[in-house]
This record gives C-alpha cells, structure tokens and sequence, in this order.
C-alpha cells in the first residue's frame, strides 16, 4: 500500500467528518413504546426453536434406528427396540411439523 493511501486511509477514519452509518442507533423509544404483540412474537419465536431442536433429535433418533435395525444381526430383542425408537422417532417427527403449522397458522392470522 502506498503511503499516500495510508495517510490518507487514516486521516479519512479519525477526521471528525467521518460518519459511520451501521454506529448509529435510536434510543429515542422506551419499552413501553413497542407495541403489545412483541411478546407473543418472541414467544413464537422460542417455540419455533423447541420444535426445530425436536424435529432434529427424532431425525437423529430415526438414523439411530434405523443404523441399529441394519446391525441386529437377527437378535429379536434389537429389532423390537429398535422398532420401538423408530416409532417413537416418527411420532416426534410428526408432532414437531404439526406444531410447526400451528404456529405459523397463528402466525399468519394474528
């Protein structure tokens, strides 16, 4: 870099006239000027995370199963267990997408 760039690089970041737009922030509004429906948004929010961390661990327990299933090796009390997670794995599946709607249903009308 040349020094004349360097120079003027550095006057152009500590010269007064410089304004960061991304820096600045209104802290005009209090919380009692957010509107009511914040909350319930943030509460959606948080159940959309739930439901997106419920839907990755039956995901995991449905491979879990299914790599199980593969290595029993025709032992009947794996197999059973193994049918057993990959039911439960299909029903936490289920309930997470069924959730997922209902909360983007609420979502949508409110």
């Amino acid at each position: 870099m040349n020094k004349k760039y360097f120079l003027g690089l550095l006057f152009g970041l500590f010269s007064k006239k410089t304004v960061f737009a991304q820096f600045q922030t209104n802290f005009s509004k209090t919380s009692t000027d957010l509107p009511a429906a914040n909350t319930l948004n943030q509460v959606l929010h948080f159940t959309n995370v739930g439901l997106a961390l419920v839907f990755i661990l039956s995901l995991l327990l449905l491979i879990a199963s299914g790599i199980n299933f593969i290595t029993a090796g025709g032992d009947e009390i794996i197999l059973e267990t193994s049918h057993k997670m990959w039911r439960l794995a299909a029903l936490g599946l289920t309930v997470a997408l069924i959730g997922y709607i209902i909360i983007n249903l609420i979502k949508f009308f409110i």
